[in-house]
This record gives structure tokens, sequence and C-alpha cells, in this order.
């Protein structure tokens, strides 16, 4: 299991990833840069040893990518674009990642990617949720593909919450899936990035009921 804050002036971030084996094939990164914290959340298609050693090739050269972004000023979507042309030729036929990549700027304004991966969600200070839909496909498997990013903003009081499917899909005794419901269910009132991480992460545990965890499990969350 791994819990790491990352401490910004500006906002409060913490990502909680805990695999289903000794291997992951979730990632994750944040990188502060001048006025914008970049963030990545992802998944490798599989799991286990296979899984976990595409996983580690995206995350070296995610850091890569961003840093090198971050300098240049880079829209997140070029960096989508580097990333999968990085990661063609390496993969194997059935292998892929789903991915988020994005910036938070000082101003509230959010501008990201999301290649395929489970909507993130911004938890907006009067309750209302808002889902961001893919803008592209899954990472390393379409020829050609293309990615566009959009613009949202969070405000004082919000929250961004990214997570990888292992939280969604995580089963109880009964077969049903926590889904997005409940993570919805399970958002405390507070907006510490920790405390509302924590509370999602328990959660889909709790849901599963002593099951062994089936896939592996992230969650980020940025507060404002």
């Amino acid at each position: 299991m791994s819990a790491i804050p990352v401490e910004e002036p500006r906002y409060d971030v913490h990502a909680i990833s805990l695999p289903a084996k000794t291997f992951t094939g979730d990632f994750w990164f944040t990188h502060a840069a001048g006025d914008r914290l970049w963030f990545a959340l992802g998944d490798v298609a599989g799991k286990g040893l296979p899984a976990a050693v595409v996983m580690a090739m995206i995350q070296e050269e995610l850091e890569h990518r961003i840093t090198s972004c971050a300098r240049a000023g880079c829209d997140p979507a070029t960096t989508m674009n580097r990333l999968d042309m990085f990661l063609k030729p390496l993969l194997p036929s059935n292998r892929f990642a789903t991915a988020v990549i994005g910036w938070l700027d000082d101003d509230g304004s959010i501008t990201l990617v999301n290649a395929g991966h489970c909507p993130p969600m911004i938890v907006r200070d009067d309750g209302s949720i808002e889902q961001i839909a893919s803008t592209g496909p899954a990472i390393g498997i379409v020829p050609d593909a293309r990615w566009h990013s959009m613009t949202l903003t969070l405000n004082p009081g919000e929250m961004l919450v990214l997570y990888s499917d292992g939280v969604i899909e995580s089963a109880s005794a009964d077969g049903d899936d926590f889904g997005v419901d409940g993570i919805l269910r399970s958002l405390p009132p507070s907006i510490c990035a920790r405390t509302v991480a924590s509370s999602i992460a328990d959660a889909a545990t709790r849901h599963a009921a002593g099951r062994a965890q089936y896939d592996d499990l992230t969650v980020m969350v940025i507060s404002a």
C-alpha cells in the first residue's frame, strides 16, 4: 500500500494505491512547476507482473514527459500523444493503458486529457458532481490516435477526484460493483484530500466484505 501526500501552497493533494497482488498495473504522478500542478493517473490492462512491467515503463516515461512538457508549456494532449508514440513499438498487441493527464493552475483552471480512463469527477461546492468523459482512445493501441484537452474550473471548496477501475469494479459477495455511486456515497463532509481519498478507498474495500481484492485500486484527490 502507498499513501503519499503532496504538499502544495495552493492545493491539497493525496493519493492512495492498493495493489491487488505483489505487483501493480496502476500508475500516478504529480509535478509542481511554476504556478501549475501537473497530475496523472492511469491503469495498464491486465494484472500481475506483465502489467507491472508495462506500468514501470509508463511511469518512467510519464515522469520524463511531464517534466519536459511542464518546462515547455505543452498542452496535456501533446504529452499524451508523446506517451502513446513511446509505447506503441514496445507493447504487445494485447496490452494498452488508460490514463488521465492534466494540470491545475493557481487560478483554478484545469486542463486535462482523458485517454479512455474512468471519468474523473469534480465535486462542486453545492454537492453536484461533474464527470469528465474520454477525450480520445486508450494509449498504445489505436493507429494515428489523437486526443484533445478540455478546460474546466476548480473553485475554492471543490475537489477533483481521479480513480482507477479497481475502485468502481470492487465487487461485493453478491457480485455488485462498488460503482460511481459507491464513490458518491463514501464522500465525507470534509474536503481534506487525505480524508476523502481514505474514505473512498476504505469504502471500496469494505464493499468487497473481506473477499480477495480483484484489481489494483488507486485514488487521487486534489482539493482547492
